[in-house]
């Protein structure tokens, strides 16, 4: 056969697959070309023995047979190889911990990358990085794939899937034992209600204690940090910053779980560029695709030059990393010999492959890199179906909601609120399987497009409704092939399960139910029935919440409807039908686009036999490229102190140049992300290295190394002090001969010195303005809130102190943006929160205190963060006389005056500025009352500050009550100048507004001027072609 006849017919065959595959047809994409008898498995490896817990390695094993049906040995495919995640002891990190409670984890460290020795390649697992720090990956894809973490995706187990596997006779899994009204408890299946446990790793402020019985219950539904599930992108390659300098609390809670985004690396990199493209069919891995780009990039820091490259394997998922030029070998670093050169760096990034094998791309072949771009692109979806049933007033099985002919008024004004009714015939967007021409499928439907996401809902009531078929397979045939289903329920419809639906399709079902429904003050409540294979999703449901109808719900209800839906493709079943569809993809690539050697049969035949028994060149590694010009993730072996779940548990670090990572194992699942400019410090210590980020929090971890070396300590440690701007913490000793006398340094609630007596005791023991305090006397200053430090700090005579220095330029080292961040009193109401729109259950003053009182309150709270201990009194006396607005509804604003001494230095940078002048607006815009209440107010407010019991506060104060009548004259100017501010602000507007119209009329004018002489020349164009051509 002609190469290029079968190059257009693979052409078109594997893009028709390709588009019916993303069209949610996997099974016939699938079953293109495909026989899944032939399936070639992942070759297996024999890992150490190790004492694991059943529940983590059970679900990843995998018994081969041969061809009579008797089984080999036990064995482990490259995925359950690492599956093998183990738990110490509940024991607390700030304990000692001996060296035989880390001997569990010497074998996961084979390689020795920051020394020029040589490593056994026997002594490493098949799938681990041989070279972690010298392999820079892309993305958390890339780094799950390089220390094969993640489900298997090699079989597809014959077995019900989906609802249908609730009714399987063989399942053997109650469920969760979780209900409510909305849900009952389904075998094979998790609900999720509402409050379910965020897992933090990190201790921080939000850090709340885990009940006993959650900790207990396995099937538990924990959800993920905000931060940890938006993340997918290591490497931040498109010099586009997007994102903010604020703390993880203020960060948006709402956000669409990112799929295979590192997909768009070839895209990015590769396409356009000069670059090598090889193929290959490996006897044990199958089809493999390699692209390889030289990459020179300049910065202020220092200039790098990189090999780029994308390892695509059938069954596993492709790895994209950057390896630096300086790694490799002068040989080879001519590019002389490119099959040399893809050698050495295979031998770097993935030495399971045989360069052997692989062959260039013939170079008549010109749409090689648009089928990879489509090969690599497959995963990412951006159009979704999804099912919605109503279930009326005691209804809840399928048939029952399948034989609603029509919905109710309610039902109606849900899906008015979900989306767009849309006109099916003619419509030219997204159709979803549905008919728009004929109205086969109904006349209308709800259509929404969200964030470049499109959604086409199958309604039941508007699908086709057959009055002699109860099974109504018109509308089954939609609903019933969607993985997410929406389930509306009326105020009186009973607990939905689903046990009641048979389908292998439907995954996931969000129950939603209206209170009050066609009012002002119609609520939603919701809950998420997912199947037990589906990993949990966001954005977490707060507990008893009900939410309004607003564009706020409408967000949230569409991000949980396109999270649940990428949650499916993460599942087992359709990550092995992908899988399918990519093995075949490639063998075609394969095939069809590799040029042949002329040896090619001979060295095939000499490589099985002589596989094995050619011993390699020992090679002596350079020390790895730590510093930030390579902005790929470096990796580590680590272990992981679980606040959340009080174990200590092993994980995959992972530090690039933005973002640093931790990966589950096995799971390979992101569960902690800090971007690096967060870091503000690091402590090592006995039980491992404390990593200090935001406002203090702290994350617990241990590099998992063989012989109990620091090295990989130490390299992680000069990681740090390459991509973040954060210092070492150092220890401070500070002593007082007794408890009443001063502690010369004056402290934020956050822990930053504001202040330092100089050549004083807290002097002369390091402390300096700008300091930053971590911990005092062990405990973390995180968990403590500002009367907690005053009290621990008062009542010693010696405190132990763990100290972070300030910046280069003095100023304290921060991982918020905001000097003045509510995230670090803990003020909820002005972080940006996903439940912030959610009602709770409140009267009216509380409402009012929250709504109106809290935000003023806070505004001034925030003022603590500049104060010394001295002055917390003053602050305490402000508070109250705020809090008479809510009394009297009015506001009595009283000035008091700091008494003389050293003022606390205020760090002059942009933000601060910033804030400064917003609460110097709060506090102008204040209306005061007249002289006689206030110097009442003021009475009342001083009575009640009497009760202190620091009598200098009082001594200072009795002389600012008296001259609060100067108190409102100052007040008065400083209205008299907003007002004549204002008034001229006014007059520039109206000034401005005349201008516009001036120019508007103008512009009118000149319309039609034009549209005048356009007339005029229309007439005279008509008139010259009435006269006849007259020649001389």
């Amino acid at each position: 056969m002609d190469s290029g006849q079968s190059a257009d017919s693979w052409c078109s065959s594997t893009a028709r697959a390709l588009d019916i595959f993303n069209r949610r047809s996997s099974l016939l994409a699938v079953s293109l070309g495909v026989n899944s008898d032939t399936i070639t498995s992942l070759s297996t490896c024999n890992p150490p023995k190790l004492t694991t817990p059943a529940s983590n390695s059970s679900s990843y094993q995998h018994v081969s047979s041969d061809n009579n049906g008797h089984s080999d040995n036990p064995t482990m495919t490259s995925c359950s190889a690492h599956s093998l995640a183990t738990t110490s002891a509940l024991t607390s990190p700030e304990s000692s911990q001996t060296n035989a409670s880390w001997s569990q984890f010497d074998f996961h460290t084979a390689y020795d990358s920051d020394c020029n020795s040589q490593v056994a390649p026997e002594r490493a697992s098949e799938w681990r990085p041989c070279y972690p720090r010298l392999c820079a990956y892309h993305d958390c894809v890339s780094l799950a794939s390089a220390w094969g973490l993640g489900p298997p995706t090699t079989s597809l187990e014959p077995r019900p899937t989906g609802a249908s596997q609730a009714q399987s006779p063989c399942e053997d899994d109650m469920g969760d034992g979780k209900s409510n009204d909305l849900l009952a408890n389904c075998p094979a299946f998790r609900n999720e209600l509402g409050g379910e446990p965020i897992r933090r790793l990190a201790l921080s402020r939000r850090f709340n204690a885990i009940s006993t019985d959650e900790l207990r219950n396995r099937n538990e539904t924990w959800q993920r940090e905000h931060t940890a599930s938006e993340i997918g992108i290591l490497e931040d390659v498109s010099n586009v910053y997007l994102g903010g300098r604020l703390c993880a609390a203020r960060q948006q809670k709402v956000v669409i779980e990112p799929q295979d985004i590192g997909a768009y690396y070839y895209r990015h990199c590769f396409l356009g560029r000069p670059h090598w493209n090889f193929f290959g069919t490996d006897e044990t891995y199958g089809p493999i695709a390699v692209s390889v780009v030289r990459e020179h990039i300049e910065s202020d820091i220092q200039n790098v030059t990189l090999y780029r490259m994308i390892i695509r394997l059938s069954d596993l998922c492709t790895l994209r990393v950057a390896i630096p030029e300086e790694v490799i070998s002068e040989n080879n670093a001519d590019q002389k010999n490119v099959r040399s050169l893809i050698k050495e760096l295979l031998e770097i990034a993935c030495p399971q492959i045989n360069v052997g094998i692989l062959r260039p791309v013939n170079p008549s072949f010109t749409r090689v890199e648009d089928l990879l771009v489509k090969i690599d692109e497959q995963p990412i979806y951006t159009r979704y179906k999804v099912g919605v049933m109503y279930c009326g007033v005691n209804q809840f099985t399928e048939e029952q909601m399948y034989n609603n002919e029509n919905g109710s008024p309610a039902f109606e004004e849900f899906l008015d609120f979900l989306g767009q009714r849309v006109r099916l015939k003619g419509f030219d967007q997204y159709k979803g399987g549905l008919d728009v021409r004929d109205d086969t499928t109904g006349t209308h439907s709800i259509y929404v497009k969200y964030q470049a996401h499109e959604i086409m809902f199958h309604i039941s009531t508007l699908l086709p409704f057959t009055l002699s078929n109860k099974q109504q397979l018109a509308r089954k045939r939609h609903i019933g092939n969607d993985m997410v289903t929406v389930i509306f329920q009326e105020p009186g419809a009973l607990p939905f399960s689903p046990i009641t639906v048979r389908s292998h399709f439907q995954h996931v079902f969000i129950i939603v139910r209206a209170n009050n429904p066609c009012t002002d003050d119609v609520t939603y409540s919701v809950a998420v029935s997912r199947a037990k294979d589906v990993p949990a999703f966001g954005p977490a449901i707060p507990q008893g919440a009900t939410f309004p109808k607003s564009s706020e719900f409408h967000d949230f209800f569409i991000t949980k409807i396109i999270n649940a839906e990428n949650a499916v493709h993460r599942s087992k079943k359709f990550a092995a039908m992908a899988a399918r569809t990519r093995r075949e993809a490639l063998k075609e690539v394969a095939e069809n686009f590799a040029s042949g050697h002329p040896n090619d049969g001979p060295a095939r035949i000499a490589s099985r036999f002589l596989v094995g028994s050619v011993k390699r060149k020992e090679r002596l590694l350079p020390r790895p490229i730590l510093s930030e010009s390579l902005h790929g993730a470096l990796s580590w072996l680590v272990e992981v102190y679980d606040y959340s779940q009080n174990q200590s548990i092993t994980c995959v670090l992972g530090v690039s140049g933005e973002t640093l990572v931790i990966l589950e194992m096995p799971s390979g699942e992101v569960i902690c992300a800090i971007p690096t400019h967060s870091v503000i410090g690091w402590a090592t210590t006995d039980s491992g290295l404390k990593i200090y980020f935001d406002h203090g929090d702290m994350l617990h971890l241990r590099c998992c190394t063989a012989d109990n070396s620091d090295r990989e300590l130490t390299s992680l440690i000069r990681r740090l002090e390459c991509v973040t701007k954060g210092d070492e913490a150092k220890e401070v000793l500070h002593r007082r001969a007794r408890v009443s006398d001063s502690l010369d340094f004056h402290l934020q609630e956050e822990g930053v010195v504001t202040d330092v007596e100089m050549y004083h005791t807290a002097w002369r023991s390091g402390l300096r303005q700008g300091s930053r305090i971590v911990e005092i006397e062990g405990k973390p200053i995180v968990t403590m809130n500002y009367n907690e430090i005053c009290g621990l700090m008062a009542h010693r005579t010696s405190l132990r102190l763990i100290m972070i220095s300030p910046a280069s330029d003095g100023s304290p080292r921060r991982g918020c943006a905001d000097p003045h961040c509510p995230a670090v009193s803990g003020d909820e109401q002005l972080l940006l929160m996903s439940d912030s729109f959610a009602k709770r259950n409140m009267c009216f003053f509380n409402s009012f205190t929250n709504k109106q009182l809290r935000t003023l309150n806070h505004l001034d709270k925030n003022r603590k963060q500049s104060i010394s201990f001295e002055d917390e009194s003053f602050v305490k006396n402000r508070h109250n006389a705020i809090k008479d607005f809510a009394r009297y509804g009015r506001l009595n604003y009283v000035h008091f005056e700091r008494p003389a001494g050293i003022e606390p230095v205020q760090w002059k940078t942009l933000n601060n500025c910033l804030y400064e002048s917003t609460y110097k607006v709060q506090g102008r815009i204040l209306r005061v009352r007249s002289e006689d209440s206030l110097v009442s107010s003021t009475e009342n407010c001083y009575n009640t500050f009497s009760q202190s019991k620091s009598d200098t506060c009082n001594r200072n104060l009795i002389p600012k009550v008296k001259e609060s009548g100067k108190l409102v004259a100052t007040n008065n100017v400083e209205l008299e100048k907003s007002k004549m501010q204002l008034q001229k602000t006014l007059r520039e507007k109206q000034a401005l507004e005349a201008m516009i119209s001036r120019l508007k009329e103008e512009l009118t004018k000149e319309r039609r001027a034009h549209e005048m002489t356009k007339l005029e020349l229309q007439k005279l164009q008509k008139y010259f072609e009435m006269i006849p051509n007259v020649s001389l």
